[in-house]
Parts: structure tokens; C-alpha cells; sequence
């Protein structure tokens, strides 16, 4: 025992060394700098390829991708609203915008689209870690006893979210085969900006769920669809199962009059003078995909016209007293579900509680009165814009309308 504890020593101590500290902290600095000058390059080559498959050989379009890059490395420098890490198709818009104002404000959006996106995955971990710390105490009679509750067992067997997703687009595939058709009519893409196709497309990611979800669901028809335009793009990118053959809503780049029979279509438009009073379930009634902020022109009515095809309104003017100053323009995510409850329950009032309070009288009577109450100075001004309304003869002209059916279908 003795030798073989002599024989341990003497090979400690001539195979054990020390290091000094100042070795130690150079290896570990190097090793640093050696990390992130590998990132540093990896960043600059993924750059390059990037730059590569933009300008694809054009040395006008590189020279301005590259002064837009040091635009927006200057503006992350000085603290400005800028985001940390840009894709492809961030840069390729940026390319496409005119003025540095407008580069400025889509800067601004990814940055803060950015930042979002941070604070929900601190609030996650946060709330994750507060579950962690507080879990609660159980009290048990004997050790082997069940606990019932969440995290624990339970009498109900759990229904997972793709079994309801399933549900849903089964609903919607009875929809295509025994329901009642409503066509998107995708065709003014053209007459939108980047925002509001972006805008649109969303409105209808919004408009498939909600019809899946409805107890009697449309069959959608996407009629005039341009596959190749950005609609279609930001369409799949919210829906990335949109362009599998089992997907339960119809696409056609065709005209909806290649699809339906022309005396059955009816265009609904707010520029029209027929007013809508009875739901028609054998009608295929047509909506229009358009977000109109900059262009207000009539367009939907232009086309109807131009198909030679039926028109008809809400009759918003009947049920609701409008906000002065507030556009009858509904988006199609509001149409859909008020048509998908009008189907069903034949009432326009329960209808139309889809139309956004902010933009009916009663919401802006209720906000100024809150303002009167902070500042009771703003009284006089405010009862002299109310003079100015006359909504007695607007209550009059909408309860007569509701006599008169010259105008309706």
C-alpha cells in the first residue's frame, strides 16, 4: 500500500504543472475574439449572398443597396429607430420605396414590430418563470391520493388545438359541398399601396377563420387572384397551408363570371343607391378586397357597372346612427361575419354588431361627454358643433327609408 501511494505522488508531481493567471485570461480572450470574428464573417458572407441574389448583377442596384445598408447601420449607431436583423424581403421593400421619409417610417415599423416581438418572449419567460416559483401547495390526506386540476389529472380528456383546427376545416369542407357560395373579388390589388395590400391580405386571414368558425360557414370563392402579386405572398405566408390541394377555400385567377352564372351575382358596394333589405340565399353575393386609405374612388361600383351585374348596400342609415365624418366602407372582415349572421338569423340588428363601435354616433357622444367632464370649458364649443349636425332629420330621413323599398332589392 505504501508504494503504490509513493508511486500516485510521483506521478503528480511530475505531470501536473500550473498555469499562470495571465494565461489563463489570454486563452479565454482569444478564444473570444476568435468567436466573434467567425460571427463577424459568417454575418458579412450571408450579407454578400444576400446582395448577390438581390442586384443579381447590377452594379447600379448594388451601389444603392450598399448606401441604403450604411443608412441603416448609421441610424442603429445614433440610436434611432432602426431593427437589429433584416431579411431578403425587408431589404427588397426598402429598395422599392422613393423617399428616405418613407424609409424612415418602414424602418420605424420593423423596429417596433421588432421590439414586440422581444417584450412577448420576456413576458413568456417571465410568466414561465413565475409559474416555476409559485407552484401551489397540495394537500394530501394519504401520499397516494389523484390531484385533480390543471398541471395535474383530469376527468376530460384533452382536446389539443389541431383537433379543433381539424374540426374547423371539416366544417368548412361541408361548406364546399353543400354551402352557400360569397366571392372575394381580389382584383384591385393594383389600385393599393404596399401597406394596404398587407393590410388585405391580413383582413382575409381574419375572414377564413371566422368563417370556419361560424355554424353555417360559406363556400369562399377567391375570384381575379394574382399568384405571383403580393397579396397572394403575405396570403401565404400568414396561411402557409393555403396552396395544399385539401385546403377548404376555392382560388380561381379567373373572373367570378366564368365561375357563377351572371344573373345570380350580386356586387355588394357602399357606393350604390339599392339598399339590401332581405338576405338572398340563392344570390351569390361579391365583396371586394380593398383597403381604400389613400384611394376613395368607386371603384366597386365602376366594375359592377362595368360586368353589368346587381348592386346593393347595407342599409346602415336603417339600424345605426353614423359617426359624422366616419366612412361607410367596411373592411370584408367585418362583411363576412355580417352576412354569415344575417344567413342565419334573418335580423339586422344582431348583424350589424360586427361594425366597429368607433365608428356609430353613440361612441363619439360618450367621448365627448368624458371630455366635458374633465374640462368643463370645452362645453360651449362642443354644443356648437352639435348644432351644426341636425340629427333629427338624419333620425327622420332613416326611419322613412325603412317605408320606402324603391330603392332596395
Amino acid at each position: 500500500m505504501h508504494c503504490i501511494r509513493l508511486f500516485t505522488s510521483h506521478l503528480l508531481k511530475t505531470h501536473t504543472k500550473i498555469v499562470p493567471l495571465q494565461n489563463v485570461i489570454k486563452y479565454n480572450t482569444n478564444l473570444k475574439l476568435n468567436q466573434y470574428r467567425s460571427y463577424v464573417s459568417q454575418q458579412e458572407d450571408e450579407m454578400e449572398n444576400m446582395i448577390d441574389s438581390l442586384c443579381k448583377g447590377d452594379e447600379e442596384l448594388e451601389k444603392k443597396l450598399r448606401i441604403l445598408m450604411l443608412e441603416v447601420e448609421v441610424m442603429r449607431q445614433d440610436g434611432r429607430c432602426a431593427p437589429n436583423s433584416m431579411n431578403i424581403r425587408h431589404w427588397q421593400h426598402l429598395l422599392d420605396l422613393t423617399s428616405r421619409h418613407q424609409r424612415s417610417k418602414y424602418l420605424t415599423y420593423l423596429f417596433k414590430t421588432e421590439k414586440s416581438k422581444e417584450n412577448e418572449k420576456a413576458k413568456k419567460e417571465a410568466r414561465r418563470k413565475e409559474m416555476e416559483s409559485s407552484k401551489p401547495v397540495i394537500n394530501k390526506d394519504f401520499p397516494d391520493d389523484l390531484s385533480y386540476g390543471l398541471t395535474h389529472q383530469s376527468l376530460f380528456v384533452r382536446i389539443r388545438d389541431q383537433s379543433i383546427n381539424n374540426f374547423d376545416n371539416y366544417r368548412a369542407l361541408q361548406a364546399m359541398m353543400y354551402g352557400q357560395s360569397i366571392i372575394i373579388d381580389c382584383s384591385y390589388e393594383e389600385h393599393m399601396v404596399w401597406r394596404e395590400t398587407i393590410n388585405a391580405a391580413k383582413q382575409m386571414t381574419l375572414v377564413f377563420g371566422d368563417n370556419r368558425m361560424h355554424k353555417d360557414p360559406f363556400n369562399i370563392h377567391m375570384c381575379n387572384v394574382n399568384l405571383d402579386g403580393q397579396f397572394m405572398e403575405q396570403l401565404i405566408r400568414n396561411i402557409p397551408s393555403i396552396d395544399e390541394p385539401w385546403f377548404p377555400m376555392n382560388i380561381h385567377t379567373k373572373s367570378y363570371l366564368d365561375v357563377f352564372p351572371k344573373d345570380k351575382l350580386v356586387y355588394l358596394t357602399p357606393h350604390c343607391r339599392q339598399e339590401l333589405t332581405k338576405f338572398d340565399h340563392d344570390a351569390v353575393y361579391i365583396i371586394g378586397c380593398m383597403v381604400d386609405k389613400v384611394n376613395n374612388e368607386p371603384l366597386s361600383l365602376a366594375k359592377a357597372k362595368k360586368d353589368g351585374i346587381k348592386m346593393a348596400k347595407l342599409p346602415l342609415d336603417r339600424y345605426l346612427e353614423w359617426a359624422p365624418g366616419s366612412k361607410k366602407n367596411l373592411n370584408i372582415n367585418h362583411m363576412v361575419p355580417i352576412l354569415l349572421d344575417l344567413k342565419l338569423t334573418g335580423d339586422w340588428e344582431y348583424s350589424l354588431r360586427h361594425i366597429p363601435r368607433r365608428k356609430l354616433m353613440e361612441t363619439k357622444i360618450l367621448a365627448m361627454q368624458n371630455k366635458i367632464k374633465k374640462n368643463p370649458l370645452l362645453k360651449q364649443t362642443i354644443m356648437k358643433q352639435f348644432k351644426s349636425l341636425s340629427l333629427k332629420e338624419k333620425k327622420i330621413n332613416s326611419r322613412r327609408s325603412l317605408y320606402d323599398d324603391s330603392d332596395s332589392i
